[in-house]
């Protein structure tokens, strides 16, 4: 990294951001700006002058340090992203006492960014963009496995028949269930007159549902009558519908993206077995660029996944991960580790050769991802295939 004069830190929050510059020694401290465009133009007034000699630290914030972020770029200001945890640290060393405020943070930020050069290479917008939408889908995925299980927990009241026979998910049984949401309202009416009113709302395409024996269901089902039930059934339904929809359109950008930014990287790790496109697009999008990490020891700290032990004279603590680093890359690789034993000769011998040892399921797993991880970093970093 260039060495600059002046170091400038900066720590946002949602509605401002405080400022510390330092040379040798700090120049302005808790310099307070609003988060909008006077503030901006009032941090331009109060730093341009150090502008070509300084560098801007962040640390992330989700997404509340994005505009400034972009907005210190465009004006020409050298910023860089830094490791949220060796912050920490470092305050820790530099402090006697715990207190965290915004104020003591970017002085600590200018202290962290002079000090050291371990900051985060900056990434391209598209590739921050990309994985916010990846990170949203996750999102939408757990939004739908929740609505699933509170109308599935519904159903054990209103229809616990329909529940306990075949999947309730499927086109066809939700298409019944926004026009009857309970074996009460169906059993109240003829059988003719419920396959009559079902019929036309039904997928043309694949297995064909049984019309009458759900009717039968119905009839002999020991629910009760809950109309507020209903009420929350149809509603919860409705939002299964468009979040399954969402989820829809979203996957469809991500695919057209992916091929355009990573086409090359999800060609090498979809090359080793036990690795599906899905994956492999998850975790590109996390670690974005491989050129980021030093080593294949970084991306595994990065990702968490790296051994810690407490030992001190003859205590020997358990052994387990730092789990310091991303969680979504940590999930995606821990669940990569978990396909590719199965999988791939090369990983499976590799697990079995750890349970040998005696260590356990989770251990073994780790262990393999924890591989993969130095196997993914050899064939990103020299472009080539999995063999």
């Amino acid at each position: 990294m260039k060495k600059f004069n002046y170091s400038i830190g900066i720590d946002v929050s949602k509605d401002n951001f405080v400022v510390s510059i330092k040379g040798l020694s700090f120049i302005k401290t808790n310099l307070a700006f609003s988060m909008d465009k006077t503030g901006f133009e009032d941090f331009l007034s109060s730093t341009y002058q150090f502008k070509n000699s300084s560098i801007c630290a962040f640390e992330p914030t989700g997404i509340y340090h994005t505009n400034l972020l972009n907005f210190l770029k465009t004006n020409g200001y050298n910023v860089s992203m830094v490791n949220p945890y060796k912050v920490k640290q470092f305050s820790k060393f530099i402090k006697n006492k715990p207190t965290k405020t915004d104020k003591i943070d970017s002085k600590v930020l200018a202290e962290f960014i002079q000090f050291s050069q371990d900051t985060i290479p900056s990434i391209s917008e598209e590739k921050e963009n990309f994985r916010q939408l990846i990170r949203e889908k996750e999102f939408i995925s757990v939004q739908i496995a929740y609505i699933k299980s509170e109308i599935k927990r519904l159903l054990y009241l209103v229809f616990p028949e329909i529940a306990r026979n075949g999947n309730v998910f499927s086109s066809g049984i939700i298409s019944i269930l926004k026009i009857f949401p309970s074996a009460f309202s169906i059993k109240n009416i003829s059988e003719e007159k419920f396959i009559s009113s079902v019929e036309k709302y039904l997928p043309k395409k694949g297995r064909k549902l049984d019309l009458k024996f759900i009717y039968q269901l119905a009839k002999n089902s020991i629910a009760y009558y809950y109309p507020h039930y209903e009420k929350i059934l149809k509603m919860k339904i409705d939002y299964l519908t468009f979040l399954e929809k969402q989820k829809s359109q979203i996957c469809e950008i991500i695919n057209q993206l992916a091929d355009k930014i990573y086409k090359r990287e999800i060609e090498i790790l979809t090359s080793i077995p036990g690795i599906g496109e899905t994956s492999a697009i998850y975790f590109i999008s996390e670690i974005m660029d491989i050129r980021r990490f030093e080593n294949s020891r970084k991306l595994i700290g990065y990702c968490g996944l790296d051994p810690i032990i407490k030992q001190s004279g003859r205590y020997k603590g358990q052994w387990k991960i730092s789990k310091k680093g991303n969680s979504h890359a940590r999930r995606i690789a821990f669940i990569m580790g978990s396909c590719v034993r199965k999988n791939c000769p090369y990983f499976k011998q590799y697990y079995e050769k750890k349970r040998n040892e005696g260590k356990s399921y989770m251990e073994a797993v780790i262990a393999t991802s924890t591989k993969l991880l130095k196997v993914i970093y050899s064939l990103l970093c020299e472009n080539r295939m999995f063999i």
